[in-house]
């Protein structure tokens, strides 16, 4: 992919202008900006509903909460190497310049594995990622984001 298709997607990612609230009409959740297009469809499960449920609490709160689910991220997947280091990081960091140029500075910096470049706005986050094999964009809820790192700091010291 190149640099002015990756800061294409970012800016288009950025822009969404949709609820994140899964609950929400169809229409509402789509945005304009950003068409979808199913390249291919895997079916690896299916869900059977019998309709018996245990009465009660448990049943009212699952209920309550439904409604309250939202999306909280949106993953693009930029590059596929089978497991080749050295392309994989490549992209990455030319992938990191051309967002650094066309947005401004990161406000954050995460090297390592996975390591990760961030651009935070009020709501959402962008996160260009490298996995090792792949590079990720994302767009994601700061909420999601903070738990996501509160998780992975009790499990850096033992306490999940």
């Amino acid at each position: 992919m190149s640099d002015t298709e990756v800061v294409e997607r970012a800016a288009r990612l950025r822009s969404l202008e949709c609820t994140w609230e899964l609950g929400a009409t169809p229409s509402s959740r789509r945005s304009a900006q950003f068409t979808r297009q199913a390249l291919m469809i895997r079916p690896r499960w299916d869900l059977l509903d019998t309709g018996f449920e245990r009465a009660g609490r448990a049943r009212s709160r699952r209920r309550s909460g439904q409604g309250e689910e939202m999306v909280e991220r949106v993953r693009l997947r930029l590059t596929d190497y089978a497991a080749e280091w050295a392309p994989s990081q490549d992209a990455f960091a030319r992938m990191a310049t051309a967002l650094h140029t066309s947005l401004g500075a990161p406000t954050d910096r995460r090297p390592g594995s996975p390591a990760a470049v961030h651009w935070a706005a009020p709501d959402t986050t962008l996160v260009l990622e490298h996995t090792g094999d792949a590079v990720y964009l994302e767009l994601v809820t700061n909420k999601r984001l903070s738990l996501d790192e509160e998780l992975l700091r009790m499990d850096e010291e033992g306490l999940l």
